[in-house]
This record gives C-alpha cells, structure tokens and sequence, in this order.
C-alpha cells in the first residue's frame, strides 16, 4: 500500500534516482522530473500528495513551479540555498511549503519529512492541486526558451 504519491524534482541524475529509490522503499509511489517544465507538464496531467523540489533547476526553475501551484500544497523544498535566502522562499510562498531542507539530507530524515507532510491533511482535499495543462505548456515553452543553443547540446 502506497503512503502517498510523490513528485520529485531534482536535475542531478544521481540524486534524483537515489531519492527516488529512498522514498519508493518507504512506500512512495514516486515520479519524477529533471527541470520545471517537465514538473509543471507532470502536475498538470496529474495529483501528488507531494512535491519534493530543488528550487535551482535547469530550464524552468523551482520558483516558477510554486508560482504555478494553488495553495494550499504541501511542498518540501530540498536546495542548497546557496544563492537564495531560505527566509525570503518561506515569506513569498509560505502557503505551499511544508519544510525547507537544506542539501546534504540525509535519507532518513528526508523520509521523515515526507511522511509527515503526506500525512497532514489539507484544507481542501488531501492532494497537490494540479495546474491547467495550457499552463503548464506556457511555462515549459517559456523556460525552454531561454536555453542557450550550446546547452541544449550537452
């Protein structure tokens, strides 16, 4: 029996299939994404108990994922905060946020989090709400706009 379903949104290869690997072992139903665009494509065609993000993504970044989603969502954020401050992403997103984690976490904890955040339940539903497919397709094709021809190569 799954916990919950979890988007996570990670653009290193690595760490995106060892998080997944940790959460699906805990009882996750786990998708992933690379970037913000596939995450928006991914909650607009679908509903997540969770969204575990990176906020410094390529293409389409972490912020314009919490810009697209309705509050109230249940958002752990993963980051290494090094060029944001982790107070300010708390004020300008309060409603969506569940916890603010600061990489390296360490699975258990990262475990933890999760489960707490799937367990609480929401003002109005219990899932992530979706956002419109026309607007996950407008953000996508914005982010991918700005990707350098040299980028897209490597």
């Amino acid at each position: 029996m799954s916990l919950g379903a979890v988007l996570l949104v990670e653009d290193d290869r690595s760490l995106r299939e060892s998080t997944a690997e940790i959460l699906e072992a805990h009882g996750f139903e786990v998708a992933v994404a690379a970037d913000g665009a596939a995450a928006t494509w991914l909650l607009a065609t679908r509903e997540f108990d969770v969204v575990v993000l990176d906020l410094r993504l390529c293409h389409v970044d972490g912020t314009v994922v919490l810009d697209s989603l309705e509050a109230p969502a249940r958002v752990v954020i993963v980051s290494a905060f090094a060029s944001l401050d982790e107070n300010e992403v708390r004020d300008e997103f309060r409603p969506l946020i569940f916890e603010c984690l600061r990489k390296p976490v360490g699975p258990d904890h990262l475990v933890e989090v999760v489960t707490a955040a799937a367990a609480q339940p929401l003002e109005h539903g219990t899932r992530v709400a979706p956002i419109e497919p026309r607007d996950a397709l407008r953000l996508a094709l914005a982010g991918l706009a700005h990707v350098a021809p040299e980028e897209e190569a490597g």
